[in-house]
């Protein structure tokens, strides 16, 4: 099958046909680079900012270091 009819066959798909293509294709090109790509059944650890005041505390704390340093420099 040549790429032009491909593409057209790929045209016809439902929305959701479509997304299982990208995601087979995705799966297929991180298989031939080498890459570890997530499972979709698999539940996985995320940090997030939320409920960590001491980040945004230490984040502000940088901020008004550099501001401080750059204002000397002035």
């Amino acid at each position: 099958m040549s790429n032009p009819e491909l593409l057209a066959q790929l045209r016809q798909l439902s929305h959701a046909e479509k997304v299982e293509v990208m995601q087979f294709l995705t799966a297929e090109l991180a298989k031939e680079e080498g890459l570890k790509f997530l499972d979709n059944g698999v539940p996985y650890r995320a940090w997030s900012p939320y409920d960590y005041s001491e980040a945004a505390q230490k984040l502000m704390s940088l901020l008004e270091q550099e501001k401080t340093t750059e204002n000397a420099k002035c």
